[in-house]
């Protein structure tokens, strides 16, 4: 890890020596040959970072190093906060207190210039090789036959693979891709052997190709390696790129070929595109298969949707164990095979990491032996070459240097955390971590990063709602992280400290430590903290020694209650990135001078229901992109909207307390509009205190209009007797979510069906007088992108288009429809073909469902019905949904039963539960048929207890 964190500190110093403060306050030579120093021992880092895990002298190095590192770093940050001071002051560089601060930082310079030359001595010691940090690793050899013994859970990934390639059959001038995608150790390569052998594509092509491409994409190179291939021997001397080019094509021409390109990093796109032009002169149905780790060579090199490796199952995983454990032993220690099983849990479904625990166990019969391998962190396990460590080592080292310490800062979180992003990217900024470039903002800079992590397979998208992404890592990948921190870090280069508190969970690692409560000493103690998480720990108040914390970038003060008011002295951070109130009650007041925080980025306010009004002059902080929270105030004392129209907002704000606002113009001169980094809009009117007329909230709301940028929106309380203007496809084009709630005033909703990108739509608590979801033209696709529906308590809805069109919801996957009580469920009786869970649910009306319901559902895999008290009995084309997995019926007091051919049909149903239906006598003799059946739960059916 040192390599990325001395790049971040080499670009700091250079940015730092072309500034005017270095000019104004000296020291522009120390600098100058610390940056030397640096990029001299940078250059043999690399190489160091692979011997120190057999070298216990070069690992203490390391360690000395990077101890050093943050040593300067400090100085750095603390140079440029105390001269930035000086210079806005009315002194400048005359200020009285300059001399004692040269002084200070001279006598700092001395001692760790003499440390870091002591460290680029000993470097010799260790004869270390220079390297070029981006290097080309060691090129990994495959072949196409399969050397492993029995391999287990592919059969299925194989059929389908080679039913791709037989059938899916494309002309010679659109040669026909499939990358397999997944990360490092998970069974690419074997996959694509299995594939290889199968007899039916020995059948199907008339020749086949494996080529083991791995870092060297060079066109000469592979084409040779292709015509070798074909021809079956060696070629003899050296030829130039057209010749080659020549006689491939011609062994090529008119052959349906299939050609594996195994272990593929190339993400050149031009590279790709010289190599394809050449081998486009096949036959129709000539296929490519490519195995790679990077999403962005999968959406470079693919003509079809990559194919998605999943993990193995722990059965599958199991039986890979024992076989290497164990190899043909039949008899096995039924008390190793527990243990073992707990073992096999570490590979998290990636067959390599399942081989090498198997390994290190295989001639080891001790139950010691097995449990020390249970109880050991994988990273801390012996490791051979082609183990899974150094497998998913290669990825790392393929990684450019700021992506290499954002990943690794990434083990602090613990297994399977959600990681936001926004927050994520808060924390690497903190750090320092991010390598910015020309005009680029810190926060664009982490979503590349994000995005990158996520392409090469170390991030995995979990979830996006309500403007919020979150990752998580695969345990392995987590392993990694946590192998490349140095097990011991001093508390002088400590710079995160995250304090116990529920449901807070961090790690102590490297240089961030668990701690177990909060003492104001934590400011004497760790004096080079960037973050500092005290969230949930329920303290009254915050020590003012916190301003002493000069180099604090994140401040976390989130969900305690019991905080009133923040000292003056919190102000004195001038280098305050972040600082997170979320969830304060209590807190009532804010510091009088929030202008002082002038590095200020993000600041989180939401649930602080005590807070009555901003603090002034907010602004003035034009370096602020997220707030988080924007209470309108009451009268004079309260905070005028106006005051936004100069922050450059980033990410999401909520506006509360609207009801409030007055002045049209103020609304207006917030300028919305402009602002196109802002991507998640809540804006909310307090159901509690008199209203403004609603015609000027109408006009409030109207003065609001964001920029088409926007993603998320979220209208809540709101009064008026309509929606505004710009609720439509031109300002929301770009609009994914959309929660609308309580706006009981507005007999009509906007037009939602037009909204192109549109994926999740939630309207609660609706006017009497809304019919219908939608009412435009018929002849329009109607929800061309909708995915997720939830509708509820509209009392009078009775349906969800007035019209229909040619084409409505193609992609619905979700719906959820409760407390509609006038609904016409016979407007559900259309194709409804991607809709794969249905609850519908508070129906004090219906006796029975339309017979013609569950036909338009072929795709439907969960089915809820609840709460509906008058409903008698199901429709017989339940026996419609053949693909349907879990039928749940809540609280249908008045059902008898269930119909018989209905049931009889549900072949694919493997869960039924069945709760608090008074009423219902008996079950349809059709369950017994229902094989795929596993769980079948009743509970509180009195009648039904009774017969049975």
């Amino acid at each position: 890890m040192a390599e990325a964190f001395i790049q971040v500190l080499i670009d700091n110093l250079t940015s730092f020596l072309k500034g005017e403060l270095v000019l104004l306050f000296g020291f522009q030579n120390e600098f100058q040959r610390l940056s030397s120093i640096f990029s001299t021992i940078q250059a043999v880092l690399e190489d160091a970072q692979e011997k120190q895990l057999n070298d216990k002298p070069l690992e203490n190095w390391l360690q000395k190093l990077n101890a050093a590192t943050y040593e300067v770093d400090d100085i750095l940050d603390e140079y440029k906060t105390k001269a930035t001071r000086f210079s806005q002051s009315a002194y400048g560089r005359y200020h009285p207190k300059v001399i004692p601060f040269r002084h200070k930082v001279g006598k700092r310079m001395d001692q760790v210039m003499k440390k870091l030359n002591a460290i680029a001595e000993e470097r010799k010691n260790f004869h270390l090789h220079e390297k070029i940090i981006e290097r080309q690793a060691v090129r990994r050899e495959t072949g196409s036959v399969l050397t492993e013994p029995q391999v287990y859970g592919r059969d299925k990934e194989e059929d389908e693979i080679v039913k791709i390639l037989i059938n899916n059959v494309s002309d010679a001038q659109h040669l026909s891709v499939l990358p397999i995608l997944g990360m490092g150790g998970l069974g690419k390569t074997t996959l694509a052997q299995m594939v290889f052998n199968d007899q039916r594509i020995t059948e199907h092509f008339h020749s086949k190709i494996w080529i083991c491409v791995s870092e060297d994409f060079d066109e000469k190179r592979l084409l040779k390696a292709i015509i070798e291939s074909i021809e079956g021997r060696p070629l003899l001397g050296e030829m130039d790129l057209a010749p080659l080019q020549k006689k491939l094509q011609e062994l090529l021409n008119g052959k349906r070929y299939f050609l594996v390109l195994d272990d593929v990093w190339n993400e050149d796109q031009q590279k790709w595109a010289n190599l394809r032009a050449v081998l486009k002169v096949g036959a129709s149905g000539a296929f490519v298969l490519a195995t790679t780790r990077l999403e962005k060579v999968g959406s470079i090199m693919g003509t079809l949707q990559p194919y998605e490796l999943s993990n193995l199952s722990q059965e599958d995983c199991w039986l890979l164990f024992i076989q290497c454990a164990f190899g043909h032993q039949e008899e096995i220690n039924p008390n190793l095979v527990a243990i073992g099983k707990e073992i096999v849990k570490k590979s998290g479904g990636v067959p390599l990491a399942a081989k090498t625990l198997g390994g290190i166990l295989r001639f080891k019969r001790e139950e010691r032996e097995w449990e020390h391998v249970r109880d050991s962190e994988i990273w801390n396990l012996p490791q051979e070459e082609r183990s899974i460590l150094p497998a998913l080592r290669l990825s790392y080292h393929h990684l450019p240097l700021d992506l290499r310490q954002c990943f690794a800062y990434c083990a602090v979180f613990p297994k399977d955390t959600k990681m936001e992003k926004e927050k994520l990217i808060s924390l690497w900024m903190a750090h320092g971590f991010l390598l910015l470039e020309g005009k680029l903002q810190p926060e664009d800079v982490g979503n590349e990063v994000s995005k990158e992590l996520c392409l090469r397979s170390f991030f995995q998208e979990i979830e996006a709602k309500c403007g919020k992404t979150y990752f998580k890592m695969h345990d392995l990948h987590h392993d990694l992280a946590t192998s490349l921190f140095s097990a011991s870090t001093s508390s002088s280069n400590i710079r995160e400290i995250n304090v116990k508190g529920y449901p807070h969970k961090m790690m102590s690692i490297g240089f961030t430590e668990v701690v177990s409560s909060y003492s104001p000493s934590l400011s004497q103690k760790f004096v080079s903290l960037r973050v500092l998480n005290l969230s949930n720990l329920h303290f009254e108040e915050l020590s003012s020694s916190i301003g002493d914390l000069v180099h604090m970038r994140c401040l976390d003060l989130s969900e305690n209650s019991g905080i009133r008011s923040l000292p003056k002295q919190l102000c004195k951070l001038q280098n305050l990135q972040t600082l997170d109130l979320h969830n304060c009650y209590s807190l009532s007041c804010l510091p009088k001078e929030p202008s002082k925080l002038g590095s200020l980025r993000n600041l989180f306010f939401h649930g602080c229901d005590e807070l009555n009004s901003m603090p002034p002059r907010i602004g003035s902080l034009t370096f602020l992109k997220t707030l988080k929270w924007i209470c309108c105030g009451i009268q004079k004392k309260g905070y005028q909207l106006g005051k936004l129209r100069d922050v450059n907002l980033y990410g999401s704000i909520e506006i509360t307390h609207l009801e409030r606002v007055k002045n049209v113009m103020d609304a207006k001169e917030a300028n919305l509009s402009a602002k196109g980094n802002l991507h998640s809009l809540i804006m909310n009117w307090s159901r509690k205190g008199p209203h403004i007329y609603e015609s000027e909230e109408v006009r409030v709301i109207e003065a609001l209009k964001p920029h088409p940028n926007l993603t998320c929106l979220t209208i809540s309380g709101f009064r008026g007797f309509r929606f505004p203007e710009w609720m439509n496809h031109s300002v929301l084009k770009n609009v994914v979510s959309i929660e609308i709630s309580g706006c009981k005033n507005c007999s009509c909703l906007p037009p939602f069906g037009e909204l192109p990108c549109l994926k999740r739509l939630e309207l609660q608590k609706g006017s009497a007088e809304v019919e219908y979801v939608d009412s435009g033209f018929p002849t329009r696709r109607r929800f061309p992108s909708l995915r997720k529906l939830f509708i509820g308590e509209f009392p009078n809805l009775k349906g969800l288009l007035k019209k229909e069109g040619e084409e409505k919801f193609p992609v619905l996957e979700r719906m959820t429809i409760f407390y509609c009580h006038m609904f016409v469920y016979t407007t559900l009786s259309s194709n409804f073909r991607a809709l794969t869970s249905l609850h519908i649910s508070h129906n004090n009306e219906a006796t029975s469902l339309p017979e013609e319901i569950f036909k338009s559902f072929a795709n439907l895999k969960y089915l809820k019905i609840s709460l509906f008290y008058n409903l008698k009995e199901l429709p017989s084309s339940l026996a419609c949904l053949n693909a349907l997995k879990t039928l749940e019926i809540h609280s249908c007091s008045a059902l008898e039963s269930l119909p018989e051919e209905g049931v009889k049909g549900l072949t694919s149903l493997t869960e039924l539960f069945v709760y608090d239906c008074e009423m219902l006598k008996f079950l349809p003799e059709g369950l017994q048929h229902l094989t795929a059946l596993t769980s079948l739960k009743l509970r509180r059916c009195p009648q039904l207890i009774k017969r049975c």
